[in-house]
């Protein structure tokens, strides 16, 4: 069950991230409807967190598909 930790751990950190989003929307909303200026730091914190979950959504696709052939292959034994 190693793989299954390692999703477990990179959905982690994806929700790390969608939480620093979701608690910095309130500044990209601000500039958007008044026109403030955002402080770079969020911009970049923003930006980094995206590209993230940008590299860990399909790493775990492709350990969500390793893990489903495991199990498929213990099955086939099993049977």
């Amino acid at each position: 069950m190693e793989k299954q930790n390692l999703i477990n751990q990179k959905q982690s950190k994806i929700l790390e991230h969608k939480s620093y989003l979701f608690s910095t929307d309130y500044v990209v909303t601000r500039n958007q409807e008044t026109g403030q200026t955002m402080p770079s730091d969020i911009i970049a914190k923003r930006a980094e967190a995206r590209a993230a979950i940008n590299l860990l959504e399909p790493e775990i696709l492709s350990l969500e598909i390793q893990l489903t052939e495991e199990l498929s292959k213990t099955e086939n034994v099993q049977l």
